[in-house]
């Protein structure tokens, strides 16, 4: 447990020690005994004073456990900080905590500064031995991921002048997650993935070959393993087998998050209307996976979230855009649908966003070519609009 002490004395402790050594060897030179023990006690102080100053503090421990509070906007939570203090006993002390904007302390004063970083003062004390947590009831006040950029501990002198600080020099591992708050969008056409085989269509249907339901008279094109080979010797006419429907549903949203050389101004706005677009999947219980054009480590150059449904698909989603910023280096567009396309990742329904160049333009074109959905996800005038991408593929060269 790493902390950087700074003692800080009254200006005049070190001259009055020196004056009362000085008193004291008068006293006992001139045999003024009384003086002389006077003085000795004050010096005594002044000693127990200092060394107050240089151990107070030096067992307290800060045990935070590795936890992620996740919060929407304007949702109230508790950021909890762990102390141990296993040496002299802390009274009167002032916790000194300061984060980004991301949150606010929702029942505490606190100071704001330059940089969006905001200090708040929470009195503190703990006893020798005593184990707790001082807990901070705080609101989600935009989206991101907000740590504890100094934790700062005060403590005072009990009966004379002079203060410790203690700041902490290591990582605090709790965070508070803010997710991004859904901003509505206007559907032209609400996106549908029904398709038999490849053909895209409103009321089409899979077939689970798990679950035949009966049989029908064969028609050409039927497959082979279709047939119903003991209802055709019992009718004397191939059947084939008939199974039942089984419909799929999967969106893929596809966010382009550059504009030239740096990231979208609509950044804030794209990632709310994305929030709602998955929101909308997860009520529909329809599937759907996210890619954005940032840089990632994985076994895909950028960020890919395989499809899925359900709350928790949600939020392994949420937790993305809630960490992008301005700051994260992106890879062209159309190289991963290029990347998409040739894994055959692509689904039947694709929604894209962002700001489209003529190149990612015509990789869209060639991605509808092959009997997919595309849809647009745009801005007017502050409002996001989700419509048919009716651009028609150029010949290739």
């Amino acid at each position: 447990m790493t902390w950087k002490r700074e003692v800080i004395e009254g200006p005049y402790n070190s001259l009055s020690e020196i004056l009362l050594i000085i008193l004291t060897g008068t006293s006992l030179f001139f045999q003024f005994y009384t003086g002389a023990g006077l003085f000795l006690l004050c010096l005594l102080y002044f000693r127990a004073h200092k060394w107050y100053l240089e151990n107070i503090g030096k067992d307290l421990r800060l045990d935070q456990p590795p936890k992620r509070v996740r919060i929407h906007c304007e949702e109230k939570g508790n950021w909890e900080v762990h102390f141990t203090n296993g040496g002299i006993p802390v009274w009167g002390a002032v916790l000194k905590l300061t984060f980004k904007d991301i949150v606010e302390p929702s029942d505490h004063p606190f100071e704001s500064y330059h940089g969006g970083n905001i200090e708040v003062s929470v009195p503190f004390s703990m006893g020798k031995g005593e184990s707790g947590k001082i807990s901070l009831p705080i609101v989600g006040k935009r989206r991101g991921l907000c740590r504890l950029t100094k934790v700062q501990v005060v403590i005072p002198h009990l009966f004379g002048s002079g203060k410790v600080l203690l700041d902490f020099m290591e990582p605090v591992k709790s965070t508070i997650m803010v997710f991004p708050n859904p901003a509505p969008v206007m559907l032209d056409k609400s996106p549908d993935s029904h398709h038999i085989g490849e053909v895209p269509a409103l009321n089409s249907l899979f077939f689970d070959v798990f679950q035949p339901v009966g049989t029908r008279e064969y028609v050409p094109g039927d497959r082979f393993q279709d047939i119903h080979w003991k209802a055709s010797a019992r009718t004397q006419v191939l059947q084939t087998k008939v199974f039942a429907p089984a419909v799929k549903k999967e969106w893929m949203i596809m966010v382009n998050l550059s504009e030239k050389y740096s990231i979208t101004r609509d950044l804030e706005a794209i990632i709310k209307h994305t929030a709602y677009l998955m929101h909308l999947a997860v009520s529909q219980n329809i599937s759907f996976s996210l890619v954005l054009n940032i840089r990632s480590l994985g076994i895909t150059p950028f960020y890919y979230l395989p499809a899925g449904t359900g709350r928790k698909h949600q939020q392994k989603a949420l937790e993305v855009l809630s960490t992008l910023s301005t700051d994260d280096s992106t890879i062209p567009f159309h190289i991963v649908m290029q990347h998409l396309s040739i894994r055959q990742l692509v689904p039947s329904v694709l929604i894209a966003a962002g700001v489209l160049t003529e190149v990612d333009k015509d990789r869209l074109s060639k991605l509808g070519s092959s009997q997919k959905n595309i849809y647009l996800m745009h801005i007017e005038d502050k409002q996001g609009v989700v419509s048919i991408w009716k651009r028609k593929s150029k010949m290739s060269s």
